[in-house]
């Protein structure tokens, strides 16, 4: 076979399935693409395709701009501490019937549009976490905190089924239904049940160095990262939050941009995808290999 002949569909297909399949896919996906209705379309789409090939998915979506807009709206007062929303019970309520209503009845509606099997639940399953209301301060009453995950239930539900998707709200043991971060909801499940890949969708490419998105990070990258002043804020956090999921034993992290067309797919499927990668260094040989194993399916 030539170098520019590409290679059948059935084999390519034969490849992606054998090496993903029952492959367990934690992502997380910023309010901004939940509530724009074509890349919630896109996404979906991506993560249908994804399932076809065998990969189980968990979605855990927040909807910060959307609660935003509907707290205005109410006269209900917004207040952030380092970025995170303040959940008062007047916030709690906006979380409820936007989180809880609203977009979970848009991500279901939009599951029945493009024919994309799977549960779509407005907080995640009492089952899954064990959560805790955090230490009241400055009003934050309904600010929860996930103090274990259980997998067993986890996977005994993808036993079933290749696709779940959840809000970041959840319910304590004595039924108090609580806010959480949905970057810490989908950091702790992919490191309680070891998912093969923590992917997290917002609306910017990936880590930006020197003004260039960053094809890969390593864990062992990530201090000096912060240390120079190359990742702050809300990026700062995230990259915090990956070097946990690595030295917890996940394998992959991509961040990317949900809002580019078929971003989460070209990141799977190519060999070097739009977003950026992190992996521990130990793993650097085996994602080489993989590199030219792919290029070689592409054609």
């Amino acid at each position: 076979m030539s170098k520019k002949t590409k290679m059948p569909e059935f084999f390519i297909n034969a490849f992606y399935e054998s090496k993903f399949k029952d492959n367990f896919f934690v992502i997380k996906a910023g309010g901004k693409i939940i509530e724009d209705e074509g890349a919630l379309e896109n996404l979906l789409s991506n993560i249908r395709d994804l399932t076809l090939q065998g990969i189980r998915v968990l979605l855990i979506y927040g909807g910060g701009h959307a609660m935003d807009e509907e707290a205005e709206k109410c006269g209900v007062k917004v207040n952030k501490i380092g970025g995170k929303r303040v959940t008062n019970a007047a916030n709690m309520e906006i979380a409820r019937h936007v989180l809880g209503g609203d977009l979970s009845l848009s991500v279901s509606a939009m599951m029945a549009k493009i024919k994309l099997d799977g549960l779509s639940f407005n907080c995640v399953p009492p089952s899954w976490m064990r959560v805790v209301l955090k230490p009241k301060t400055e009003g934050d009453d309904f600010a929860g905190a996930v103090e274990d995950v259980y997998a067993r239930p986890i996977n005994r539900l993808f036993r079933s089924v290749n696709f779940v998707a959840c809000t970041c709200l959840a319910q304590t043991g004595d039924g108090v239904t609580c806010n959480i971060n949905a970057d810490t909801i989908a950091t702790e499940i992919a490191i309680g049940t070891q998912a093969h890949k923590l992917i997290f969708l917002s609306d910017v490419d990936g880590v930006k160095i020197g003004g260039r998105t960053a094809e890969i990070i390593t864990a062992e990258q990530i201090d000096g990262y912060i240390a120079d002043g190359t990742a702050t804020g809300g990026m700062q956090v995230k990259l915090e939050n990956c070097k946990a999921a690595l030295d917890a034993g996940v394998r992959r992290i991509h961040l990317l941009s949900g809002l580019r067309q078929d971003a989460l797919k070209k990141e799977i499927y190519e060999p070097v995808g739009p977003g950026t990668m992190l992996f521990k260094d130990s793993e650097r040989q085996s994602y080489e290999n993989e590199v030219q194993a792919h290029k070689l399916i592409a054609g």
